[in-house]
């Protein structure tokens, strides 16, 4: 149980991305802001605007998304993916500054003291590690039901999508239970790199408008701009922002933010990609009857 607890506490450091090794810029743990007088604690509280802008985007789009006129077959399906975001960004800002305390696993570790806080935490890290990969599977199957290569509305594209949640999640809680090395690497940033990449390959098949186009090229790079922050950039942020501002601005923080701003920009583009193309009559003052040929 407790290799279990490492590992756990080893996941949380690349999930928060904190990083904290020995000889890391990052801080070795979260700033924590605490109420003496309720026993409460919060930690990364800059996370919490993040994430609530998060709950807000989720739900507003998904709800303008189903009032898009037109036809428009894969739409339950972008609904699907902000509603998902909001929850796993809510998700994860109950996990991050509110479950997440790093004195508490380190007392854990030295007494052996397991406790049911410890698997409420496992609970939300796999709900928000779950649902991060399943948005990312979710783009997969919209960019391939938009260039037709699964239908929809077919009951065999619900089943295999609702398979690959069910899949991934037994993945993550497999992965951390055993404690496998290339849970983070193969679910994390092997899924969403391959998914999101595809699915940008079938937006560019379907051939947008470059005013459409130009929305989601910047959402896919702020979204990949976050997540290089926190993980394999995260080291350089911390050493550019020194200790004091990288505890609450550190690559947590960007990683949620870029995330934020991303998905604001895809569903721009979801918007400009799917209006309908208004015919636009012209009136002449020229009478065409009188003067053919000027026109």
């Amino acid at each position: 149980m407790v290799q279990f607890i490492k590992y756990f506490s080893h996941l949380q450091n690349y999930v928060f991305g904190t990083h904290s090794l020995g000889n890391s810029s990052c801080p070795s743990s979260p700033v924590k802001w605490c109420f003496d007088e309720y026993k409460f604690c919060i930690q990364n509280p800059t996370l919490i605007p993040t994430c609530i802008l998060a709950l807000l985007i989720g739900l507003y789009c998904s709800k303008k998304i189903s009032k898009l006129p037109g036809k428009f077959s894969s739409r339950w399906l972008y609904q699907l993916i902000f509603f998902l975001y909001g929850m796993m960004m809510t998700s994860a800002g109950i996990l991050h500054c509110f479950l997440s305390d790093p004195q508490k696993l380190s007392h854990i570790l030295r007494n052996n003291d397991i406790d049911s806080s410890l698997f409420i935490q496992l609970l939300f890290a796999i709900i928000d590690a779950g649902l991060t990969t399943n948005i990312a599977v979710t783009f997969l199957f919209c960019g391939l039901c938009d260039i037709n290569f699964l239908n929809p509305k077919s009951n065999c594209t619900c089943f295999l999508l609702i398979s690959s949640y069910f899949i991934v999640f037994i993945l993550w809680t497999l992965g951390i239970l055993n404690q496998w090395s290339w849970t983070f690497l193969v679910l994390y940033l092997g899924v969403i790199s391959v998914c999101c990449f595809i699915y940008l390959l079938t937006q560019l098949c379907i051939k947008p408008n470059c005013h459409a186009l130009s929305a989601l090229i910047c959402g896919g790079i702020d979204g990949a701009v976050g997540l290089y922050a926190a993980t394999y950039g995260a080291e350089y942020i911390c050493k550019s922002e020194g200790p004091f501002w990288s505890q609450y601005f550190g690559p947590g923080f960007l990683w949620f933010l870029l995330s934020d701003i991303s998905m604001a920009f895809i569903f721009l583009y979801v918007i400009r990609a799917n209006e309908e193309r208004k015919v636009i009559i012209k009136k002449y003052p020229i009478d065409i009857e009188k003067h053919p040929e000027k026109f």
